[in-house]
């Protein structure tokens, strides 16, 4: 698909998109709104419904948004075993709807990291009589979750697939056709549904959303909290504290001249602060609005662009529905570091002791094994592309990670960003 803004099509009645520049003649005819793709370089993703490409309007995202008044608590369940039953009755209901959309005799498959979200569906379906296929994908790392994986599957029953990938971004192009915005991570999830698909699997199940709504990020909350109790304002140590592995700030070297005075109005674009919700609950608020829903979920949109069906049960209405008029303390306890305490009640015999002990680890490879592959790929794509040759990032900052042997996780992740966004870019002129 071809963009075909220029900038004197561009009507704004701001400063900040009168800024607007279009690229020079041999680039792509493209231009962007130069604060949301700020925020887009500040965070790894633009919380934003509006695509910061302009002349795109609002992303291709039609799933549920969420508001404060949702998420308070009016009618508290009468007890936490009675509410572990319930929700229970709820995981199987959703379930067992997705499955009775699938045709007789197809085969199912669910993509599987070992972990509590993908695991559950999995137990639940055979329970349901149903006989899954795990899905895994592995990047040649100590720290894959094939293993994890295998002890979930074995524990099931089930036949699991492994397939360890050797260039770990070779799908980055394919895997961003068809996004509205450059996700870096988006090509482990599409080399795991092409997986599942060339395995001859057309219905595949995915445990994303239980993190969002059931509190899986106890290594975020606890630093956003601890920031907010030493005076930090909410957003600020959001974006801090719950993004650490990406976050720079406004006045990084990574902004070039065209970015470098730009001013992100972060308030605007993370409303999720100022209400009477706990600290926690405006966390899980915009976790979901801002980060999930704007970042993870458009990855469904690889389903069509594949061929296949992907089943979402835990971004049901009736389970979001359930996880916000539950106490915050029955997702996550800051004590004693429990996460999804809840959710992990009410599936404890679906899956082994093995997986309701594992840690949440994240769906991708090690930065340092990221870092291998790019040294060599980002030279050209990354220093002669267009985002430093037209001033909205320094040559400098990301000349200088490439002449490092072992940059800082953020270096790793910001030059990893910029590849996979120069690759987007060249790839609308295609």
């Amino acid at each position: 698909m071809r963009c075909e803004s220029r900038l004197e099509d561009v009507s704004c009645s701001t400063s900040i998109c009168e800024c607007v520049n279009r690229l020079s003649k041999n680039m792509p005819n493209i231009a962007f709104y130069p604060e949301l793709l700020k925020a887009w370089l500040t965070l790894r993703f633009n919380p934003s419904p509006k695509c910061f490409v302009v002349d795109r309007g609002l992303k291709s995202n039609t799933v549920r948004k969420l508001s404060a008044d949702e998420y308070a608590v009016d009618t508290p369940k009468e007890s936490f075993d009675r509410s572990d039953t319930e929700l229970r009755t709820v995981l199987f209901d959703v379930v067992r709807s997705c499955v009775e959309k699938v045709p007789i005799g197809e085969k199912l498959g669910v993509l599987s990291s070992g972990g509590i979200d993908s695991t559950a569906v999995m137990g639940i379906l055979c329970k349901l009589g149903y006989l899954p296929e795990a899905y895994s994908i592995g990047f040649g790392t100590e720290y894959d979750e094939i293993e994890s994986a295998r002890m979930a599957a074995d524990f099931l029953g089930v036949p699991h697939h492994v397939r360890v990938l050797d260039r770990i971004l070779s799908s980055t192009v394919n895997a961003n056709r068809v996004l509205d915005e450059p996700y870096r991570a988006a090509c482990f999830y599409y080399d795991a549904l092409k997986f599942a698909k060339e395995s001859g699997v057309k219905y595949v199940f995915d445990g994303l959303g239980v993190d969002e709504f059931f509190g899986g990020y106890d290594f975020r909350y606890e630093r956003v909290m601890d920031m907010i109790n030493s005076g930090m304002r909410r957003v600020d140590a959001y974006l801090l504290g719950a993004h650490p592995n990406d976050y720079v700030s406004s006045e990084s070297d990574l902004f070039g001249a065209k970015l470098r005075n730009v001013k992100v109005d972060w308030d605007d674009l993370l409303p999720y602060f100022n209400n009477d919700l706990s600290i926690l609950d405006q966390v899980f608020l915009a976790d979901y609005n801002a980060k999930c829903r704007q970042n993870f979920i458009p990855l469904a949109r690889f389903s069509d662009s594949l061929g296949i069906q992907v089943f979402y049960p835990w971004l049901d209405d009736r389970l979001i529905d359930f996880s916000l008029h539950i106490p915050a303390d029955w997702k996550f306890d800051l004590a004693n570091h429990k996460t999804k305490i809840l959710f992990r009640r009410a599936v404890r015999d679906l899956v082994p002791n093995s997986t309701m002990e594992k840690k949440k680890q994240g769906f991708a490879p090690t930065t340092a094994r990221v870092y291998e592959e790019l040294v060599s790929e980002a030279q050209d794509i990354v220093l002669d592309g267009m985002m430093i040759s037209n001033n909205f990032v320094s040559r400098g900052y990301y000349s200088n990670i490439l002449k490092k042997d072992s940059p800082s996780t953020v270096e790793i992740n910001k030059l990893w960003d910029l590849y996979t966004l120069e690759l987007f870019v060249r790839n609308q002129g295609s």
